[in-house]
């Protein structure tokens, strides 16, 4: 069998492929290769016409060699968005839902704050945990080179769920309840009461985070 890995190897000898994955750019031009020469076996081409098929797929090896290695930072730029804001704002969003629900598990009854006739409940101790998780998420994304505002929305993560559910839920409540829903939204109760009040507490925890880094990202655009 061809050891196309080592025939690459000759070929691409000068050290001019960038970002330094020679040897994964040579695996992968090794698979094409090899795919290419099985396919010329199958319609019935000896070996070294197979070979000759191969060899004259890739034309100017470095050019393609580049252009392979061109197509990783897509790769990399998915790494970067997961470690920087998606992995953070997961974490931070679980640990604000555990907080809750341990919350609640335990008995604690939330304060019940009255507004004319309408009610908002203050769960204060998860409320004074939030701002750890805001730290914690904010940390995390900081820590993965994430800029600013990616700092931001990761440590503001549950205060941001909750907004898109309440939107989300907008269109039914005011189905079913009419105007008293409509007013509600609209005195903006819910949203102090499970957005704003909270996105308050995660920001304490977060402001600490949102300026300097611990490392500079190399992410291509």
């Amino acid at each position: 069998m061809l050891d196309w890995k080592k025939l690459l190897r000759k070929r691409l000898s000068t050290p001019d492929l960038p970002h330094g994955t020679r040897e994964e750019v040579i695996a992968e031009l090794a698979s094409h290769l090899d795919e290419t020469y099985e396919r010329a076996l199958s319609t019935g081409a000896t070996h070294r016409a197979a070979v000759k098929i191969a060899l004259q797929e890739v034309g100017d090896w470095r050019v393609l060699a580049a252009q392979i290695d061109a197509a990783r930072p897509k790769e990399g730029s998915m790494n970067y968005r997961t470690k920087s804001l998606w992995l953070p704002a997961l974490i931070t969003l679980l640990g604000a839902s555990a907080s809750l629900a341990a919350t609640q598990f335990i008995g604690l009854q939330p304060q019940q704050v009255w507004v004319g006739n309408m009610g908002m409940s203050f769960y204060w101790p998860w409320l004074a945990s939030l701002p750890i998780f805001g730290a914690v998420g904010a940390y995390m994304s900081r820590r993965a080179a994430g800029r600013t505002p990616i700092r931001l929305a990761a440590g503001l993560s549950p205060a941001l769920v909750m907004l898109v559910v309440m939107f989300l839920i907008l269109p039914w409540g005011l189905f079913l309840d009419g105007v008293h829903f409509f007013r509600l939204v609209h005195f903006g109760l819910g949203l102090i009461n499970w957005v704003g009040i909270p996105a308050a507490a995660l920001l304490v925890g977060a402001i600490p985070f949102l300026r300097g880094n611990t490392q500079t990202a190399e992410v291509s655009q």
